[in-house]
């Protein structure tokens, strides 16, 4: 079907000078009339950005396809526990800079004999390992729907 600008613009609800600018490669006939596929590709679809020309449609499905593939590898990666979000990870160092800190400073003024190093050490474990319960506590209640229970 060959279409005019205004009826685009009609139709699609967009201005007319934003469609005359997106349809501007498009080949018209004598009248100034389009193929409408073309141009309503054109004018949803946009330019490609790396060489200027129009995104057809198999190219915008091709493009959207690779998205939802990364996308699903990335959910992949997160199952397997090879990449974490990055919220539990600022969470995770926020947590252990504070541990480390409060650890530290209860232990002022102790002269740093291999006892209480070892003894330190001892605390910092004990502290993470009291963290990492509480985070897997907080991501079952997440998975089952649940609202975390507070400590």
């Amino acid at each position: 079907m060959r279409v005019s600008i205004n009826w685009l613009s009609v139709v699609t609800g967009k201005h007319a000078a934003t469609v005359k600018k997106r349809v501007s490669e498009i080949p018209r006939d004598a009248k100034g009339k389009m193929d409408s596929a073309s141009a309503l590709e054109a004018i949803y679809y946009g330019v490609n950005g790396s060489n200027g020309e129009f995104i057809t449609t198999a190219e915008a499905v091709r493009q959207l396809t690779i998205a939802k593939k990364e996308q699903i590898e990335l959910q992949n990666a997160q199952a397997r526990h090879e990449v974490y979000p990055a919220d539990d990870v600022r969470l995770l160092y926020k947590h252990a800079f504070a541990i480390v800190t409060a650890t530290l400073k209860g232990n002022e003024n102790r002269l740093l004999s291999f006892e209480t190093v070892n003894d330190i050490l001892r605390q910092f474990r004990e502290a993470f390992e009291r963290f990492f319960e509480s985070w897997k506590a907080e991501e079952v209640a997440g998975a089952n729907g649940e609202k975390a229970m507070e400590e």
